[in-house]
């Protein structure tokens, strides 16, 4: 039974009280903490350089705090998926992202901290949140994902489709990203996730028309130098895009051109 709304986002609020206060402290300057928030495998989409603004001894030129803007929702694209207001405890920043091009590819993740095995749903929405909070303190308008998958076999809704995501270095433009919650070098997914990962690849290939052999995971693009998603999930991803995804009815390459 899902907990009631209020009760939930009161077990959420206990559940990241502690990393609030550690925030505020510039917990992600210390070690150990430092490697839970960066989300290993996320990487940041190329953007244009500006020329800095000039420094003289007596002025210092000072910019204007980035403030969120208030962006209208769009409707889900899945009923299934659960909704990003049920973790994100901040808003997007549309002035730090880009527009997200015809969706073209899927990426699988993993987010490469530590070891996670919690499946409650409190747990899963602080970790997803931990995850937005140190992609934020890298200067990235939002959480790098647009799909979250926890252990429990949620799938949470994370950035907006209509932003390009954050998740495979200089190749983001068109690319759908999925993380799985866990550290999957270090164990394994659990079979709910993995139904649920399988789930919404399916879904995005059959909505978007992508085929499988656009279907990767992180360390199959040329030039990640990552082992994303981890070897577990690597393995067990590869046997559903041959034994499962290849079977789903989307054109194949030969069809697209």
């Amino acid at each position: 039974m899902q907990p009631h709304n209020g009760q939930f986002n009161f077990s959420l609020d206990a559940a990241l009280g502690g990393v609030t206060a550690l925030t505020r402290r510039g917990f992600l300057a210390l070690g150990a903490v430092g490697a839970l928030v960066a989300a290993g495998c996320a990487t940041n989409p190329a953007r244009t350089s500006k020329v800095p603004e000039p420094i003289w001894p007596d002025e210092v030129a000072k910019k204007p705090p980035v403030r969120a803007t208030v962006v209208a929702k769009s409707p889900k694209d899945f009923k299934f998926v659960m909704d990003r207001d049920g973790w994100s405890r901040g808003p997007c920043i549309p002035s730090l992202m880009n527009p997200m091009l015809p969706p073209r590819y899927i990426t699988v993740h993993h987010d490469g901290m530590s070891p996670f095995l919690a499946k409650d749903q409190t747990s899963s929405a602080a970790r997803i949140e931990i995850i937005r909070t140190g992609h934020r303190s890298k200067g990235w308008g939002d959480i790098g994902y647009h799909y979250v998958v926890d252990r429990g076999g949620r799938v949470w809704e994370g950035r907006a489709i209509q932003w390009q995501g954050a998740h495979v270095k200089n190749c983001n433009e068109g690319n759908i990203g999925i993380c799985c919650l866990g550290n999957f070098d270090e164990q394994s997914p659990s079979p709910e996730q993995l139904k649920a990962c399988e789930t919404i690849v399916a879904a995005l290939m059959a909505k978007y028309r992508i085929p499988v052999s656009r279907v990767r995971s992180h360390q199959e693009w040329s030039g990640a130098r990552t082992a994303c998603p981890g070897r577990s999930l690597q393995r067990e991803f590869v046997q559903m895009r041959a034994k499962t995804l290849a079977c789903k009815s989307v054109p194949s390459d030969a069809a697209r051109a």
